[in-house]
């Protein structure tokens, strides 16, 4: 989400023989993006405004409709080239981009844990790149960060916007060769193509219609759609200046977006149809360009000099609200006036000594265009050294350093199958061949993560042990959970069950399966045929068949969920800047929370305990026995840290979890 910049005016020599004429600056278009941007930001900072993340699609009508009146112009002037439409947008686009990934880098090489660190180093590859948009729609392993802890989320729709920029100027000299008449046709129907393309994948892939450039390109073709009719028709444009049409249009654009705001939240399906309303009501404000609405509020002061601001706000607002919640951990937020107002000071910063410099700067567009390209590749590379160094640990000392390859190792198992996945991973190392008996453990990543001290347990009682784990898979026969994000998750699910418990009954050296999972999140599961299913009437399906096999069944239930993340906590000692934010936001002791309110409740701990009473043959083990005790858990202790996020135990927690448990077999 960038501002486009105004084309810089022809000398009267060049115009005249150009026969152009320099497009007027628009205040009220700065208007409206700084609408868009506040809508965003405090969105994102937790204020009442449910649907400010539609500000992110007005700006894309407004990045349309800007780029393509201005290759419109270009191209019938027969002055258009792309060298200079490159450089335009890299002088535009990059210097404030870089500033803003360089001082973050910078940053949090001083504050961010290893984790934390290797992230915005693979983020800020994708982001300087153009990207992003691709890599949060092809990412989302089990182990990825949430959306909220993603440190350049936003540049999601620089990816977007940058996309549109390679393609839409072949779009016009394509249509340039067509007739005048049907330019605006073939136009509308490839934005009629893609939202169509939006509604239907919106409710097949979310995730998918929400990234990718296909089913957002007609959101900027709704911008290029009007930019072309004013370009083929400039008496008409602003729908008849000062009419009581283009008032009325000015005031329904901006009811639609008033709409779009307060009465839409994150839950609708979005894209889709819900982009309509914003989409279309930034078409309408864009159009009245001389209505009293466009003239007297989107004018108003200081509207349009924070819509000059708006593309360093959008840059620097993310990490500042990253890095508080990165700090504070689950603690309570700092106001967030504080932090909207932080961002804005970096925003002016960023205008006025990045922005406005660079723009003002003029050289010949192949020297703009090699300079631009070294900077992406310093950026790139800076970002590339942080991730293959995983976060560089190094740099926080030996104890740190150890403490991060643990974790590192911890969660680099090679016997959790990942999304997409239909069969066990790695059988030769996972499932061992020697013939001897043996447990072996099924569930999701909760169970590959705590698989380290089941098998200590195990081969303590004179067993083998083998692992087939897989991301968000619970290990149950005929039912698993369905994952809005990824549609085909399901039944990927069930097929890799079907063949981890036929694995079972046709080893009969495999005498003990151990169940583990993230129960809580199951509570509601699917069939195989889209029927709901309750836990726990699959769980004793489940435990039904295993005893019809002549199995023993062992059921591990959730270990201690955090609110806060105990791996940053804990690196937190390591990094004195860090630790005094810490300290300040979340007043913790080290290695320590308090039960009650820094743990999630566990939900599936009643119908568990019912299955014990009911089946007494089947061995319950409750991790937080030996992970917490009078009234609080414990997530690192003796130079170990226990956790390698909210809810995965490293291989050091996972022994400890086991402590103490003796199998009764």
């Amino acid at each position: 989400m960038n501002q486009v910049e105004r084309t810089r005016p022809l000398s009267r020599k060049a115009a005249a023989a150009a026969g152009a004429q320099a497009p007027a600056y628009r205040p009220d278009i700065d208007g409206l993006r700084a609408i868009s941007v506040m809508a965003v930001v405090l969105y994102h900072a937790g204020l009442p405004i449910p649907g400010g993340f539609v500000g992110v699609d007005v700006f894309f009508v407004i990045s349309g409709y800007l780029i393509a009146a201005q290759i419109y112009r270009e191209v019938a002037e027969r002055r258009f080239t792309f060298r200079g439409f490159y450089a335009r947008r890299a002088r535009r686009i990059l210097p404030a981009l870089a500033g803003m990934l360089v001082g973050f880098l910078l940053l949090g090489s001083l504050v961010l844990t290893p984790l934390e660190l290797r992230e915005l180093g693979k983020e800020a590859v994708a982001a300087i790149l153009g990207l992003s948009n691709l890599l949060f729609f092809s990412g989302g392993g089990y182990f990825e960060p949430a959306a909220e802890y993603d440190p350049l989320l936003m540049s999601w729709s620089l990816g977007v916007e940058e996309q549109f920029y390679l393609i839409f100027p072949l779009i016009v000299l394509a249509l340039v060769r067509l007739p005048e008449r049907r330019r605006i046709g073939v136009l509308a129907v490839l934005s009629l193509l893609s939202f169509a393309g939006s509604i239907v994948l919106t409710h097949v892939n979310q995730k998918a219609a929400f990234y990718l450039i296909p089913t957002r390109a007609w959101e900027l073709g709704l911008g290029a759609l009007l930019a072309l009719w004013e370009h083929r028709r400039p008496q008409a444009a602003a729908f008849g200046a000062g009419s009581a049409f283009a008032e009325g249009a000015a005031l329904l654009g901006g009811a639609l977006i008033l709409a779009a705001l307060f009465a839409y939240s994150p839950g609708f399906e979005f894209p889709g149809a819900f982009a309509a309303l914003p989409t279309l009501g930034a078409v309408l404000l864009l159009a009245s360009r001389a209505s009293g609405f466009n003239r007297w509020v989107l004018t108003c002061r200081p509207l349009p000099f924070i819509g000059k601001i708006s593309y360093s706000w959008y840059l620097w607002h993310w990490p500042v609200f990253y890095l508080q919640r990165a700090f504070a951990g689950g603690a309570p937020s700092q106001p967030a006036p504080v932090l909207i107002l932080v961002s804005f000071a970096l925003a002016v910063l960023s205008w006025r000594f990045i922005e406005q410099p660079f723009r003002a700067r003029r050289a010949p567009e192949w020297r703009v265009l090699s300079a631009y390209g070294a900077l992406i590749c310093a950026v790139a590379v800076a970002g590339a050294l942080f991730y293959v160094a995983g976060g560089a640990p190094g740099r926080l000392g030996p104890q740190a350093q150890r403490m991060a390859g643990a974790v590192a190792a911890s969660r680099a198992s090679p016997c959790l199958a990942p999304y997409g996945a239909t069969s066990p991973a790695n059988v030769a190392v996972c499932l061992p061949t020697d013939g001897r008996a043996r447990a072996v453990i099924l569930g999701d990543s909760h169970a590959d993560a705590i698989a380290p001290g089941v098998k200590a347990l195990v081969q303590a009682h004179g067993l083998g042990f083998g692992e087939m784990t897989k991301s968000s898979c619970l290990p149950l026969l005929g039912a698993g959970r369905a994952l809005p994000d990824r549609p085909s998750h399901l039944d990927e699910c069930l097929r890799y069950q079907d063949q981890a418990f036929r694995y079972v009954e046709q080893h009969p050296e495999v005498k003990v399966v151990v169940l583990a999972g993230y129960w809580s999140a199951g509570l509601q599961l699917e069939t195989r045929a889209g029927q709901p299913e309750a836990l726990g009437v699959a769980l004793d399906d489940t435990i039904r068949r295993l005893e019809a096999m002549g199995r023993r069944v062992v059921l591990v239930r959730d270990v201690p969920i955090f609110r806060f993340d105990p791996y940053a906590r804990t690196f937190a000692e390591f990094m004195p800047l860090r630790r005094w934010f810490a300290q300040r936001l979340a007043g913790a002791e080290p290695g320590v929370a308090a039960a009650a309110a820094e743990t999630v409740p566990d939900t599936s701990g009643d119908l568990l305990a019912e299955i014990s009473r009911r089946r007494p043959e089947v061995f319950v083990i409750d991790p937080a026995r030996a992970l917490c005790s009078q009234g609080a858990c414990r997530y690192a202790a003796d130079g170990a840290v226990y956790y390698s996020d909210f809810q995965h135990l490293t291989a050091s927690g996972a022994r400890q979890a086991m402590a103490g448990v003796d199998l009764p077999f």
